[in-house]
């Protein structure tokens, strides 16, 4: 509390005075007047002074708080399996973890247990979108149609094209998912789900409001995005992610295939609609981009940490122009759409699921606390995340 009031205390004369003469008499009593002025305005200050440090203290949750919430989901509500917490905040990185990778050889969860991330892998998405359009490989503002076949139909509303932009914002118009995606009649809808499934459903598609008007989360859009910036580098998506972000940030732990030795790390996915069975991973035969990374507490730490911009790495600064407007008088984000503004938050956040796992990654820059937690169960994990980050969220009941 003393450095915030030394802080505020900090400031030049308010009422701008010149340097012109003024006899002792005089300035003694406009000194003293100064001062009866200043006494309601110091007093103020130092009430907000203290009314922000009690607001940060009663943000934070102890390691032993955070636990006790992963027990009460796992324990007694029955809504987990296995959950990992980390957090970065003011201490650095932390991991908090509770439950079983799988409950047949009751191996324990732990900071490096990989866990299918969902719809997080958007975020990497857009970090490597922005990426390639300040190296001008891309533009943001490319129409869609630029990077697909001329045998593929893109849909638009009157002259307003779909664009790059567009997809990562989710604004383009298209559904979450395509139609034509759970065909195969399998809990592992991507499996089969190829390219050309996905510029067939794009070419027969009608949008159902116009592009731009509105915000709607597609994955289908994020794999679209994916897609094309795959295909403009030359290379697969995984590879992709691996050269512009995995590399880059030292996070050897996050991929879309498993080499043998991440295999063993991975945790078991289980469907909380069966009372926790055991399921499949999700497998992609395409169309990675629309959830298919895989990664760890350990390493995903470090991407909320360079994306809080902690880190000193290159993709910083690509980071922070993604917590910006991409366009005048717009306050809509590529990637994270918004903020969550909250009890007095400002968060940005993701969150992902798949058919035994689900996740959620988000930070508060001016609260200086950001948050990962993966879970190898289909139930969400958000509120955890709010609650750790400022604790005026209240968990799920």
């Amino acid at each position: 509390m003393s450095l915030v009031l030394a802080q505020r205390s900090k400031s030049t004369d308010p009422y701008g005075r010149g340097s012109g003469f003024v006899n002792p008499e005089s300035e003694s009593k406009l000194k003293m007047k100064t001062a009866l002025r200043l006494l309601p305005m110091k007093l103020l200050m130092a009430t907000l002074a203290l009314g922000a440090f009690q607001a940060h203290a009663a943000t934070s949750m102890s390691d032993a708080e955070i636990l006790s919430v992963l027990k009460q989901r796992i324990d007694t509500e029955k809504k987990g399996v296995g959950i990992v917490v980390g957090v970065v905040d003011e201490k650095g990185s932390r991991v908090i973890s509770y439950g079983y990778a799988n409950l047949a050889d009751r191996r324990l969860v732990d900071a490096d247990t990989l866990f299918e991330l969902g719809s997080i892998t958007s975020v990497f998405t857009g970090v490597t979108l922005m990426e390639m359009a300040e190296k001008s490989e891309i533009r943001l503002k490319d129409p869609l149609a630029k990077y697909l076949p001329d045998t593929v139909t893109v849909p638009s509303s009157d002259d307003r094209k779909i664009t790059l932009a567009d997809l990562s914002a989710h604004r383009s118009g298209l559904p979450a998912l395509p139609a034509n995606l759970k065909q195969n009649g399998s809990d592992n809808p991507y499996t089969g789900f190829t390219t050309s499934k996905a510029y067939e459903f794009l070419s027969g598609y009608q949008l159902k409001y116009d592009v731009g008007s509105r915000y709607e989360y597609s994955s289908f859009g994020s794999g679209l995005l994916a897609q094309v910036l795959s295909q403009r580098a030359g290379t697969d998506y995984e590879t992709l992610v691996k050269n512009r972000i995995a590399a880059p940030l030292g996070m050897t732990a996050t991929g879309v295939t498993l080499n043998a030795d991440l295999q063993k790390r991975m945790a078991t996915g289980y469907s909380g609609k069966t009372q926790f069975s055991a399921v499949s991973g999700w497998s992609f035969s395409s169309f990675e981009g629309a959830g298919g990374l895989r990664s760890s507490a350990n390493d995903m730490l470090k991407f909320v940490a360079a994306n809080m911009g902690q880190t000193n790495v290159p993709l910083k600064d690509t980071m922070r122009k993604l917590q910006e407007p991409f366009e005048p008088g717009n306050r809509l984000l590529l990637v994270w759409g918004g903020y969550n503004n909250k009890f007095g938050s400002s968060i940005l956040a993701q969150e992902g699921k798949t058919g035994g796992y689900s996740s959620y990654m988000a930070f508060d820059k001016k609260a200086g606390k950001g948050v990962v937690i993966l879970s190898n169960a289909d139930i969400s994990v958000s509120d955890i995340g709010n609650k750790i980050i400022n604790s005026e969220f209240p968990l799920a009941q």
